[in-house]
This record gives structure tokens, sequence and C-alpha cells, in this order.
């Protein structure tokens, strides 16, 4: 059974008949008299049977108080034929990304239905079939009915419009993030979509996966996006709000607190969310219509780099998914560019970290369609969607792509703990040098808490649990050869104090200050709170291009490759002291290439292998494990504050400046950061008309999903 679902989700073309009752103005704001958005009833009263069926679990969102009501007013009903119903039917599914997919289609059919207590569903299917049929089954005629029953028992419509007061907290930020961009007036003047209602329709207690979804109401149509925010992997979901309604629905894991208050980021995030699926709807028909199959080349090339994402991200399911995702992100990125450019540069990256390593081309094949869909030189942006697609395999062809992905795709803590998964073992490495025996301890056990998200993270794709921890002073060539989490800062962890001058940033004290060194070609990014000093200097904004100097108190995420196997990847945990260290215990879900916390910004930067593979080039490992003889190399990185590009056109990789020089010196003799370890020191530095046509269209986020609506 945990297979149907898989098939229905990446190939379904559902037809599903359905008239829509005029909803309620219950937990709705108005941006204008054609965009609306609302906290939907269906989605609540959903939410609220799987609170009742699961608990407080990965998709139930921390509502505070809110949650305190839901226990009070439903808690007597746990027991219920719709809890009962629905906890038998998704807990027949292992994982955590399954039960993502199956949730977010109940949620999907059910805004099918007419507003509780009623919920009255459309006419009969005439043409579904196979395993559809059977979860279209399931859902009449079991889920449905219990689901009714428990709307009119519990007296659901009562507690939804007596706690709009809760909802208002999300529904401020869509609305202000709508304000800044009205989707009904950007997509008729960049789209060439008129006529059209946006409304968009989202949970309050529980995460449901996003998706898009049209409709036809009063002969008018409706396009809009439905269900929660994507993963925290697709956007930099740093702040306070998207921490507290961001969850980890593919793995389960907790989400570490590297966290600012931003609305403005909050809206970002928002815009990125409804555009992207936005863009789904005005590409997507034109993608049917086309060879995508010819186009499968380019996500394999990342299936095959990142087979573990492949497996537990919904998005690869289908063979072409990530090429669908890819046009939709353009959109939202050209969207949002109106806004925010440094956020849509950021945006870019993060999306080629995520594998779409071709966004910055599509991106302005988008932004060129844009444009002459303005001036009038194009009907409806859809019409060069044939076009956009083509100037892919320009891009990157069958022949080349491996070599274009890897210029493309930065090196991230995703991506080097996936392809830990695909080795044969993990080892964590934490420092035990200038530590007291209560520091010492205290690392060991962060030490163990890192390996053991590790080992759960691994497991429920059924990889490797050979995740092993050791200190610093017990390591051996085998460990090092290994895909390596290093824990510690250079004057703490003698393997980082050996490993750093190759690393393309990293913290580094000087005269009693920290400071941030970056070497060249690294493009950095900052996410600045709401009093944050550094607005004063980059101006009343949330996302600026440039990085940070000198730091007070500072945790670093970073990954590059391994210096001592350059055929593998190292994880580096870091912070100004051991507490701060602490902040990153879950470092699966990144996609920059390094992350710096402070606490009033947080610096993202990206780089590529090939630029993490040369500053490893003059490495000298020979001598590493010497126990007489140290050979120290000290290489000089040319150091600059970097700034993001102005245009997303695809820019070349130049090679570090670096100059080494080599002399011997014993092991005895104090480290580059100046301090001598109690024990034997093992030191070696070296250094045409609107789009959708007759059939409207929803997708449940990676996945094409037809959902034919009457007119």
């Amino acid at each position: 059974m945990k297979k149907v679902f898989a098939a229905i989700i990446i190939l379904a073309i559902l037809g599903i008949n359905i008239t829509l009752a005029a909803p309620v103005e219950s937990g709705t704001v108005y941006v204008d008299e054609n965009v609306k958005v609302q906290i939907h009833p269906n989605e609540e009263l959903l939410g609220i049977v799987y609170y009742l069926a699961f608990g407080n679990d990965t998709f139930v969102i921390d509502r505070g108080d809110y949650i305190n009501e839901v226990e009070a007013h439903f808690g007597k009903y746990r027991n219920s034929t719709a809890v009962i119903v629905l906890k038998d039917y998704l807990s027949r599914f292992d994982s955590i990304y399954q039960r993502d997919a199956y949730l977010a289609t109940i949620e999907a059919t059910l805004l099918l239905c007419s507003e509780p207590p009623e919920l009255k569903m459309s006419e009969e299917e005439e043409d579904a079939s196979g395993d559809y049929l059977d979860y279209l089954n399931w859902f009449k005629n079991k889920f449905l009915p219990a689901l009714r029953e428990f709307a009119n028992e519990t007296n659901f419509t009562e507690f939804y419009r007596t706690h709009q007061d809760y909802y208002m907290e999300d529904l401020r930020v869509y609305k202000g993030a709508l304000s800044l961009l009205p989707p009904d007036e950007f997509m008729e003047e960049y789209a060439g979509v008129s006529n059209v209602t946006y409304v968009f329709l989202h949970p309050y207690l529980v995460a449901i996966h996003g998706h898009n979804w049209m409709n036809t109401e009063n002969n008018r149509t409706v396009w809009g996006a439905a269900g929660f925010l994507p993963l925290v992997r697709r956007t930099p979901q740093r702040t306070v709000w998207s921490y507290k309604t961001a969850r980890d629905t593919m793995m389960g894991l907790p989400l570490n607190r590297d966290l600012i208050n931003s609305t403005g980021l909050d809206e970002l995030l928002y815009l990125t969310f409804i555009y992207h699926e936005l863009g789904h709807d005005i590409t997507l028909p034109a993608l049917y219509l086309s060879n995508v199959e010819e186009y499968e080349y380019l996500q394999d090339v990342i299936a095959e780099d990142m087979e573990y994402l492949a497996k537990y991200d919904l998005h690869f399911w289908n063979p072409i998914g990530m090429i669908y995702e890819g046009f939709a992100d353009a959109w939202a990125d050209y969207a949002t560019s109106h806004v925010n450019h440094n956020y849509t540069l950021l945006a870019m990256q993060m999306q080629k970290a995520w594998g779409e390593f071709w966004i910055e081309r599509l991106y302005n094949e988008i932004q060129s369609c844009a444009l002459e869909v303005k001036s009038g030189e194009l009907k409806n942006i859809s019409l060069c969607v044939p076009r956009a697609l083509e100037s892919l395999e320009e891009f990157a062809s069958p022949e080349n792509v491996t070599e274009v992905y890897n210029l493309e795709v930065p090196v991230t803590p995703l991506r080097a703990i996936d392809r830990g998964w695909m080795g044969n073992r993990v080892v964590v490495i934490y420092g035990t040098a200038n530590l007291s025996p209560t520091e010492r301890e205290n690392i060991k056990s962060f030490a163990d808490e890192v390996a053991e998200t590790l080992r759960e993270f691994y497991r429920k794709g059924g990889g490797i649990d050979d995740v092993v921890v050791k200190p610093d002073v017990n390591v051996t060539p085998a460990d090092l050869s290994s895909y390596l989490v290093l824990i510690g800062t250079p004057s703490t962890n003698r393997i980082v104090d050996i490993f750093d001058d190759y690393f393309p940033v990293r913290l580094e004290k000087a005269g009693g200050e920290w400071r941030v060194v970056r070497g060249n070609n690294v493009t950095s990014f900052l996410l600045l709170d709401e009093e944050s000093p550094l607005r004063a200097v980059y101006g009343n904004t949330s996302v600026a291009a440039g990085g940070l100097k000198e730091v007070e108190e500072a945790a670093l995420l970073m990954a590059s490759v391994n210096p001592y196997n350059t055929d593998h990847y190292v994880v580096w945990i870091s912070g100004t002291d051991e507490n701060l260290i602490q902040l990153f215990k879950n470092p699966t879900y990144y996609l920059s290439s390094y992350e710096i916390w402070t606490p009033g910004a947080i610096e993202v930067g990206f780089y590529n292998k090939p630029l993490a593979e040369r500053l490893s080039e003059s490495f000298n490992a020979t001598l590493l494990l010497s126990p007489q003889t140290t050979t120290t190399t000290t290489t000089t990185v040319r150091t600059v504050t970097t700034t993001a590009p102005e245009t997303t056109t695809t820019t070349s990789t130049t090679t570090t400046s670096t100059a080494a020089s080599t002399t011997t010196t014993s092991t005895t003799s104090p480290s580059k950061s100046q301090t001598t370890s109690p024990a034997k020191t093992l030191r070696t530095t070296v250094t045409d008309e609107n789009m959708c046509g007759p059939a409207a269209i929803a997708v449940l986020a990676l996945f094409p999903l037809l959902i034919r609506r009457r007119r």
C-alpha cells in the first residue's frame, strides 16, 4: 500500500468534477477585490482531526494557547470515527515523506467539498480508476461521512468562528506579502493573464504540503494556492515566525534555532511560495504539450550526485518533476525580484543547491518572455515555454551536463551529508584541546547528539548506520578518509586546526576579536533582523548582498571537500564559544555552503566544488599523523568582502590566489591559534489566451495533479 500513492501523485491525471460553495468570510482577508487569503475551515478541520489522531507530531505547528483550546474543546472526541479512520489510513505508511504526500492528497480532495458542516462533495467521478479510485472510495465512503459527523457533533463551525484572532497571526503576514506584489496586477502585466480571481487557502494547526489549485466561481476563473510553505530546504526560513510554521515534513527531525526577527523576510518567503504555485499554472499546460522527457538527463545528474535526496524528496518521484519545479521557481524568482533583488539572487543559489543548476538560465528566459508580454510582443507567457525549455539543452547538453552541474551547484551541508548516506561511514570528530573537563564533556555530549541526528536521518531511508564519534586525539587515516563532521574551533579541535586553512570560509580569532575570513569567489548574503545595526549600513532591507566582518557572538556551519580525501566532504560546526557551537545540532537541511549566525544578522554564502577542491590541492596528507614531526605550510588566502552579482547570468569560476611556505617544527610547538594543548599535539597546518485551457491544474508541490472542474 505504501507505493500506491507514489503512482497516483506522480502520474495521476485526475478527473474530478467539482462545484465549490462560495466560501464564508470567516478567517479571510482581502488584498483587493480580486485577491483574498483565508485560513480555510476544511483544512483546519482536517488539522484538528489529525492532531487528535497523532498528537503533537512533526506536522503539528506549535500554536501555544490555541493547541490548549483545541484540546479543551475537542479532546473528548479523540476516539471518534473520523479520528480512528484517519489514523488507521495514514499509519499504514512508514515514512514521514510518504505521510506528507498522502496528507496533502486528502487535503486537496477535501478542498473540493463545501465547507463544514455540510462537506458536500461534487458529483461522482466518471473516469477515476485504479489506485486513485480505491483512494476516492475510501475518502467518500469512510472518511468524509465520519468527518461530517465529527464537524456536527463537535460544533466545529462555532469553534472556527470564535478563533479568528488566532488565525490573524498568519493572515497579517499573508496580506502584507500579497500587498507588496498583488497577483492580479502582476500576472496580467507580465504573464498575460486577465479576468482571474486569486484565492489562497491555508491551514493553521497542521503543516500540509503546498500546492496550487483552480476553480470557477460565478463564471470567473479562480487561481490560487493551498497548503503551507514548503520545507525549510527550499528557502531561507530563518525567522521566528517561519521557525514556528516550518516543519521538516520529509524527515521529521527537529530544526535548529538559528533565527532572527524579520517580517520582511517572512513576507518574501510567502511570496515565493504563492508565485511558485502560480508559476505552475502558467507553465504546466505548455510543458505537458512539450516533450519534456528529452530533458530527463538534467534530473538524472542531480539524482546521481544526491541520491538520498532523490529518494526522500517527493519532487524527484517524477523523472521530470524537477523540470516542472524549475519553471515554477523561475517565475517565483522573477516575481520576487520586483520586491528584493538580493533575495532573488539568494533564492536562486539555494535552488541550485537543491539541484536546479539551470535556474539562472531559466530565470533569464522567463524574464525575457515576461518583458515581451508587457510590451505586447507576446500574448501570454505560456507561448514562450517551449523556447525556454529548448534553451536548457543549450545550457547543458547530455555530453557536458556533469561538468556544468559541478560548476553551478554549491557545496552544502545537505549535499555533503547526502553523499555520506552513499558512503560506508561518517565520522564525527569533536575537539578536546584547551577545554575544562566540563566543557570537554559537554562537547562530547553534543557530538553524540549530532551523530544520533545523522543516524536517524539515514535510517529513515534505509541507509548507513555507521556514524561514529571520536575525539580529535584518537583518529586514524581511515577516519580522516571518511565523510567527516568536525566540531569545535581551531583552538579546541586539532583536526580543524589542520584543515581550516583549506576551507573557503572560516571564523578566525586575532587580537582577541573574531573575524570572518572568506576566499575569493565566495558569494555571500545577509539576512537582517528588524533591529540589526547593519540596517544602517545596508539600508532598511531584510536581505542584503554582503557579509559580516568582525563578530562577537557567532555560530558557524559550513561544508567543503575533505582536504585529506577530496572525493569526500567535510562539515564543520563551530562558533565563538562552546555554547554557540551547539546551535547546529541538525546539519542535514542546509542549502547554503555555509551559515554564520549572530544575534542581529545571519550570513549565508555559496561556493562550488571546484573552488573547494582547488583550496585543498596543496594539502600535505603524508605527515598528518606523524608522531615525530609536523609540516607547517601556511597558505595565505586573499580575503575580500564579497557582494552578490547584480545580474543572474551564469558566472565562470577563477582560481584563488595562494602563497605557500613550508617549515618543520616540533610537535610541541604552539598551534596557529597560539594555544598549547595539554596533550601531545598532532599539528599540520596545510594549508494566446490564459494558459490553462479547458483543464484546471492543482500541483501538490512537485507533481502535476490535474483536476478538471466544471465551468
